[in-house]
């Protein structure tokens, strides 16, 4: 699993429990007045920004001011801002603003390096000294300097074992013998794949197994995940024309790369496993935008799931429902702890998993995108009571309504890790009728001591939820992960290999589920004007379907390739075996096919964690023939 960069937000932790939850500590006193004067000092930085920092990612204003602050970093011993950076004093951002050759000249004369620009999306993505910021943010034809979100892939790349069979995934999927009975193998199709890079492109092709790839061009991007997708749908679909492009330099390189794909090299199918942690969950933002786009104009999008588990197997660690008023403020804060505990208990703290360690923890709540006038924060502490990350950014009317914070990692000894960590939110300012998503993006939530651990189904976010897209779930092919997700977790299960999927087929336990409820048009207009709680706006069914996933690659690195990220070129693969089955089927037929047709293997009927079950090429090319 790979993560870049870290989300534009601010998070604290909150010390309002039925009793103490710091293991630790000799006393809950103790803890509290530690809290209370980190928290105190983050929200002072937080009422008075200048109005250049207000221009400016919290994160980044926090950390200039503990570089320069002694006192402050004394009250802040172990906060940390975990901003991406690639070296010693620079951070990775989005600039917004019109993007002009003078804003382009001043970032290189500052000092950085421009990743990414777009006059669409009015972004400039870049590496910046930290000491540039203000002077950026300062500039009048800036409007934010944002520090960059985080990115992750939905794959889990498995031990680094010599490849054995190769496409077991084709079998499972007995798309072999569909090749063969009708006569088709994806010819006439362009497939497109979106992901981290193709490093290893030209070694795989120079072996045989990958033809002639057209990449856009200056997008090849970095990293191999990219050609491990091109070869499993090469290996379903080995007549199909295939294209790349890079989704790692921003959302607004990722949104621009999706258009292009189909405007410039008429990709007919479209398939990508690369999220961004600040995609909204309520509305379809920039990316989301570009994959309506796309299947606007005829393409076929499909895209992984995540791999951030699902309430029906307990490896969610994803919350999300009305802000409850739990009458308690939190040790420093101004605001109002949200209380995660139905009927009438209290519980401000949701604990995290020691395996969460790493993960980076978000908070949305039900405003529209660049119209937040409702302020939340999102809190973190340690199992000793130590606030160790804040998500407080600013909202007052043209911010997006998300906070972030990474969780400590493990391998950071300067934290404990004998315990869980903890989560809390607080309504800083506004309206308290918002729905709120808080989720730890491949960790879970757990039950610790006297705490219970709460979370909800419907971890399925961003452009995988566009409703004309396909949202992939993902099954074993063959041979179970080999480690538990985490301690004491059940077995993984194992797929059918070398026979077929079937009813009895299982479902990956990482597989994140939905479905997704959103409040907002893209535009911004609300879907249920003056409701946008839990009985208002519109829910969406996702995932869509299921297809394979722990396959064999000849790709360092994907020996064997697990994850959603797996699945989803597996699925579109098979979507353009039917194309060329049926080129005439327009994409409400090819759906119908792939939905109808697929193996039910959750509960009777569509449920939130297959959606309609695994897809197999046979019956719906099938359907679409008539033979």
């Amino acid at each position: 699993m790979s993560a870049q960069g870290r989300v534009a937000v601010v998070a604290a932790m909150a010390l309002v429990a039925t009793a103490a939850p710091f293991a630790g500590l000799s006393t809950a006193n103790a803890a509290e007045s530690r809290t209370d004067s980190e928290i105190t000092a983050l929200q002072d930085i937080k009422q008075h920004l200048t109005p250049v920092e207000q221009k400016q990612s919290i994160q980044l204003v926090i950390e200039k001011r503990l570089r320069a602050d002694g006192g402050l970093r004394n009250t802040l011993p172990r906060f940390k801002t975990n901003l991406a950076t690639e070296k010693p004093d620079t951070v990775t951002v989005d600039i917004q603003a019109d993007v002009t050759p003078a804003l382009l000249t001043a970032v290189r004369t500052a000092g950085g390096t421009v990743k990414y620009s777009s006059t669409r999306q009015k972004t400039i993505h870049a590496d910046v000294p930290l000491a540039a910021i203000d002077s950026l943010a300062g500039r009048s034809d800036v409007r934010m300097v944002k520090a960059a979100p985080a990115m992750t892939t939905n794959a889990d790349p498995g031990p680094a074992d010599p490849p054995a069979t190769l496409f077991e995934g084709d079998k499972a999927h007995g798309a072999d013998t569909a090749r063969a009975a009708y006569g088709v193998n994806g010819s006439g199709n362009k497939v497109c794949v979106l992901s981290d890079g193709i490093d290893s492109l030209t070694t795989v092709q120079a072996a045989g197994q990958l033809p002639d790839v057209d990449v856009l061009s200056g997008q090849q991007g970095q990293g191999d995940e990219g050609t491990a997708m091109l070869e499993i749908v090469h290996s379903i679909a080995p007549g199909a024309a295939l294209g790349f492009a890079t989704a790692v330099n921003g959302e607004a390189s990722f949104a621009d790369n999706i258009r292009s794909l189909r405007s410039q090299q008429h990709c007919d199918v479209i398939v990508d496993d690369v999220a961004y942690l600040d995609e909204s969950p309520f509305q379809d933002g920039p990316v989301a935008q570009a994959v309506i786009d796309a299947t606007s104009d005829g393409a076929l999008y499909f895209s992984s799931a995540g791999n951030s588990g699902n309430k029906a197997d307990g490896t969610s660690g994803h919350w999300e429902g009305d802000f409850a008023d739990s009458g308690k403020k939190l040790a420093g804060t101004f605001g109002t702890a949200h209380d995660f505990a139905p009927g009438s208990a209290v519980q401000t703290l949701d604990p995290v998993s020691e395996g969460s360690l790493g993960d980076t923890a978000t908070l949305f709540w039900s405003d529209p995108l660049g119209g937040a006038n409702n302020d939340f924060d999102l809190y973190v502490l340690d199992p000793a009571g130590n606030v160790v990350g804040a998500g407080l950014d600013k909202q007052d009317g043209a911010q997006d309504p998300v906070e972030g914070v990474q969780i400590p990692p493990a391998d950071d000894a300067q934290y404990a890790h004998n315990a869980p960590y903890f989560l809390a939110v607080v309504r800083y300012g506004g309206n308290d009728r918002r729905y709120l998503s808080v989720n730890v993006n491949r960790g879970r939530f757990v039950n610790s001591d006297n705490l219970k651990g709460y979370s909800t189904a419907g971890v399925t976010t961003g452009h995988s939820a566009v409703p004309a897209a396909f949202s992939v779930a993902a099954a074993p092919a063959a041979t179970a992960l080999p480690d538990p997700l985490e301690p004491s977790d059940p077995a993984n299960p194992a797929g059918p290999y070398p026979g077929f999927f079937d009813a009895n087929s299982r479902w990956e336990r990482f597989t994140s589920d939905g479905g997704r409820r959103v409040f907002y048009n893209a535009d911004g207009t609300p879907i249920t004007p003056g409701n946008v709680t839990s009985t208002g706006g519109a829910v969406r069914p996702k995932p869509d379907i299921t297809a394979a996933d722990g396959v064999q690659t000849t790709v360092p690195g994907f020996q064997p390739f697990y994850g959603t990220s797996a699945a989803a070129p597996h699925a579109a693969a098979i979507a353009a075996l039917l194309r060329s089955a049926k080129p005439t089927a327009t994409p409400a037929q090819i759906r119908h096919a792939l939905t109808s047709t697929a193996i039910d293997i959750g509960p009777a009927g569509y449920d939130n964690v297959t959606g309609f079950g695994i897809v197999m090429p046979g019956p719906p090319l099938q359907a679409l023939t008539g033979r």
